[in-house]
């Protein structure tokens, strides 16, 4: 368990970051925050709580802070599944009736926009959409509380990572080869405009008709994600839409909201009149929460974790997106990227695809082991060991869960149920060659796992 930092200037230095900004930076940034801190403040801790404290979120601290902590994992087209509703749900409910006002006029905002790949998406979207868009008034909006994505997204240039959803037609559609990658071409960087803007304060005036607010509310705290979310529904126009990330979900007030539930999205639609709030299941998109049959092992799952083991996150992580992009329903996958995001110190997203892994296989025992570190990262103990043991159900002698769950009982005192877990353990090591791996998210091998697990019992006695 990594405890969060004693040092007050740290914990002033936390208080002031979710005060400011929303981020749950005392539990989001547990094990950097203080390294973290240290590394910007030159050795002058105390001074830099002071400028945090003296200075707005535009200030050259603030910026610097939020560029280390903001993880602003994008690209175009990410969650391919929202842009399907976009384009098959929400324009066609919304382009009809906007269509009656001269000139016809549609408004959308991009909460969080990091690096600009999800606005100029929706504007791609929009441009391939509406025939007569010259005719329109549009007005994308793309905000995000860190200055230096903003100037990113302004210049829309993008190495190829930024296309690992997309196809080489598409690319030559929609960019231009550039010093430094592939610029936008510039009739979509019109349709979008960049602005500093933080959640925890104003929204931008405009009131929107779409909003995208993806994957952000996942890093703040309670009260705040509140508080943003009564400010979203008031930024919506009657019959306006919000999209929220696959992780997050209105957890407040959500009898203001028509609820459309679709198989692996929910969007939000603020009832023309006020009251009107019913749940409607909506057309079918391709799923992925229903639980599905075993499928074959696809092309690249190996080399996958053999990058992974190797620590090359970045080629993991490209291998892992195509595999998905072709297998959305592939549950180990997801464990796989839930392990990445992990190491990342991305936790919020890393419980994200481990809760989509275990829609898919409630019984896949890696997956319920990720998550019980991800709770003892967190500080939550029980939940970590209730995981464990959900692991150690699904597959019997589990040698992750049981090594790790083996010492929470030794700590309690629990010596007898320790005993227990490891002498299973070390039963079901037996049937794996000595240099075989004991799973795909760890380079320990049967032999390294049976030498530790048998030190562990010969200290108790056994």
């Amino acid at each position: 368990m990594v405890a969060f930092s004693s040092n007050p200037f740290v914990l002033q230095a936390s208080q002031l970051i979710e005060q400011r900004t929303g981020l749950a930076a005392s539990a989001q940034f547990r094990a950097n925050l203080e390294p973290i801190l240290n590394e910007i403040a030159q050795g002058n801790l105390a001074r830099l709580v002071q400028t945090l404290h003296d200075t707005p979120e535009t200030a050259p601290a603030w910026q610097k802070l939020l560029q280390t902590l903001a993880i602003g994992e994008t690209y175009f087209f990410r969650h391919q599944v929202y842009f399907q509703l976009l384009k098959n749900y929400i324009l066609p409910d919304l382009i009809p009736q906007r269509r009656r006002a001269t000139p016809p006029r549609l408004n959308v905002w991009s909460a969080g926009c990091a690096t600009g790949e999800e606005p100029y998406s929706i504007a791609i979207t929009l441009h391939e959409y509406l025939p007569d868009i010259p005719h329109w008034s549009l007005q994308i909006i793309g905000t995000d509380i860190n200055l230096h994505a903003l100037q990113a997204a302004q210049k829309a240039i993008y190495r190829r990572w930024a296309f690992r959803h997309t196809s080489a037609e598409f690319q030559s559609r929609y960019f231009d080869p550039v010093p430094g990658g592939l610029q936008l071409k510039p009739a979509i960087r019109r349709m979008v405009s960049f602005r500093q803007g933080n959640l925890s304060a104003a929204p931008p005036l405009l009131p929107f008709d779409i909003i995208f607010c993806c994957n952000v509310l996942i890093y703040f705290e309670e009260q705040a994600a509140r508080q943003v979310e009564t400010m979203l529904y008031e930024a919506l126009t009657p019959g306006g839409w919000l999209v929220l990330g696959q992780a997050e979900m209105l957890r407040f007030q959500r009898d203001r909201w028509t609820t459309h539930i679709f198989p692996d999205a929910v969007a939000y639609q603020k009832p023309v009149t006020p009251g009107e709030t019913t749940r409607n299941h909506t057309k079918p998109l391709p799923s992925l929460s229903a639980t599905v049959p075993a499928s074959p092992i696809p092309a690249g799952y190996t080399d996958a974790v053999r990058a992974l083991r190797r620590k090359d996150y970045d080629e993991a992580d490209r291998i892992l997106s195509g595999i998905l992009e072709q297998n959305p329903t592939y549950a180990a996958a997801h464990v796989l990227v839930g392990s990445l995001f992990a190491n990342r110190q991305a936790l919020p997203e890393a419980h994200m695809h481990l809760d989509t892994a275990l829609r898919l296989d409630p019984l896949l025992a890696d997956a319920h082991y990720l998550r019980g570190l991800l709770h003892l990262e967190m500080g939550k103990t029980e939940a970590a060991r209730e995981s464990l043991k959900a692991a150690l159900y699904c597959q019997r002698g589990h040698t992750l869960a049981a090594m790790i769950l083996g010492h929470l009982l030794t700590k309690t005192g629990e010596n007898a149920r320790a005993r227990r877990v490891w002498e299973e353990a070390l039963h079901a090591l037996t049937d794996l060659a000595p240099d075989a791996l004991v799973s795909d998210i760890s380079d320990i091998t049967a032999r390294a796992a049976t030498a530790f697990i048998s030190s562990q019992l010969k200290t108790m006695g056994g």
